[in-house]
C-alpha cells in the first residue's frame, strides 16, 4: 500500500484516505485522526518490520494521540482496524 504524504510542522503526515497519522516519523506521541466523523478508529496494532507484534492500543474514537516512547526506534508497520471493520496497514517510524 502506497501511503501519500504531505508536508506537516515537525514531521511527516501519512494519509490514506481514511486515517491521517503525524507526525511520521515520531519520537514519543503518535496523532491518529479519522476523516470521516463517523468512523471510528477500534484498535491500533504495532508490528515490527519481522511481523511481530509489538503494542496494541484499544482507541473506540474519531482520533487518538498514542504513546509510542516504549517502542525502540526503528520502521514499524501500523494496522489499524475502523469500526465498519475496514483494516489498513502504514509503516510508521519511530525515532
Amino acid at each position: 500500500m502506497k501511503a501519500q504524504s504531505t508536508r506537516a510542522i515537525g514531521g511527516q503526515k501519512t494519509d490514506d484516505g481514511i486515517l491521517v497519522a503525524y507526525p511520521n516519523p515520531t519520537k514519543d506521541v503518535l496523532i491518529l485522526k479519522s476523516k470521516d466523523d463517523s468512523a471510528k478508529i477500534r484498535t491500533v496494532t504495532f508490528f515490527s518490520i519481522l511481523g511481530a507484534q509489538v503494542a496494541e492500543y484499544t482507541i473506540n474514537s474519531n482520533n487518538a494521540e498514542l504513546r509510542l516512547d516504549k517502542l525502540r526506534p526503528g520502521k514499524y508497520l501500523m494496522r489499524y482496524l475502523l469500526d465498519d471493520n475496514t483494516q489498513k496497514i502504514t509503516q510508521i517510524i519511530k525515532q
